[in-house]
């Protein structure tokens, strides 16, 4: 297990040194002076030199590396000269933790739908609770959600003004504000995530249902509650959990629409925001968060998986 535990770490170590090299050649092939993007184009020449010396732009591309991956190890990730020179620490972590906040809720509202549907579905196949339960996978399969989004939108916050149509408001100042707020969003991408997860769940129950322990479970007289509930989900459940950890890793980089729609100002909104005023020191740094994130979450995700099952670390 020991050994199992330092070759994942290793393997996070090194997914993020390739994406912190990637986020830096990225940004240094983008076409353009960084400085005369950030400055726009009624600074002078000496303001573009004095900005490019100031972000060491007239170093050789090496040295610019080396101090980028030195500032990253360090956990200094520098000013932003469009924030009035912010740490940009300050403007990205905020930002994540609203996504966060918003992924968690949704990841919680998928599983409370898909795990009871998605089993119900598995235990009574071919039944209209089936029928219904492929329905509801099939159209969120096929929905976008930024459909969704704007369809919730549209009816719960302009024909029946019920809740507010997007914002922020820290829990703190108002809860029940900031609740408001996230319930269409939260319920936006949590049913179109739990379509996802019910037809996993179903499909693992199949499965597990048709296995041999499960017959001779039942050959010793043990009620069908006690197969479906003791034998069959445990075992059916386990791989869910590693579904459940990459979709929340997808989430956390991969709602910009939705933050968009709904002005959540969440890691993606920020990016959004930060390319239109120019501000690409938070960008990179905004990406590399939302990677080291994705990377992390799975980690953990693989650990818990192999702590559940044993056979995982010793292959």
């Amino acid at each position: 297990m020991t050994r199992y535990v330092a070759r994942r770490l290793l393997h996070g170590i090194l997914v993020m040194w390739i994406v912190s090299t990637a986020v830096f050649v990225i940004f240094r092939l983008v076409p353009g002076d960084p400085a005369a993007m950030t400055l726009g184009l009624d600074a002078t020449p000496e303001d573009y030199e004095a900005l490019r010396e100031e972000l060491g732009l007239n170093d050789p591309t090496h040295v610019q590396y080396l101090r980028w991956m030195g500032n990253l190890a360090r956990g200094d990730f520098g000013k932003s000269i469009t924030h009035g020179y912010a740490e940009v620490s300050s403007l990205v972590f905020p930002a994540l933790g609203r996504t966060l906040e918003l992924a968690a809720l949704s990841i919680l509202l998928a599983v409370i739908v898909a795990v009871p549907l998605g089993m119900i579905s598995a235990i009574r196949e071919g039944t209209w609770v089936d029928h219904i339960a492929r329905v509801f996978t099939t159209l969120g399969f096929s929905m976008p959600t930024y459909v969704m989004g704007i369809g919730l939108l549209i009816l719960l916050a302009e024909v029946f003004p019920l809740l507010p149509p997007g914002g922020y408001v820290p829990f703190g100042e108002d809860p029940v504000k900031h609740l408001s707020q996230l319930i269409m969003p939260v319920v936006t991408i949590g049913s179109v995530t739990a379509a996802r997860l019910t037809r996993f769940m179903r499909a693992g129950m199949l499965e597990v249902l048709s296995a041999d322990y499960v017959r001779t479970a039942r050959a010793k007289g043990l009620t069908e509650r006690r197969v479906n509930y003791w034998h069959a989900f445990r075992n059916a459940a386990i791989p869910l959990i590693t579904e459940v950890g990459v979709n929340f890793g997808l989430l956390v980089g991969g709602m910009v629409v939705i933050e968009q729609i709904f002005t959540w100002p969440g890691l993606g909104w920020l990016m959004i925001q930060s390319i239109l005023t120019r501000a690409f020191d938070v960008v990179q740094i905004a990406v590399l968060v939302s990677a080291a994130t994705f990377v992390i979450v799975n980690l953990l995700v693989d650990l818990t998986y192999s702590w559940l099952d044993p056979r995982i670390a010793r292959s």
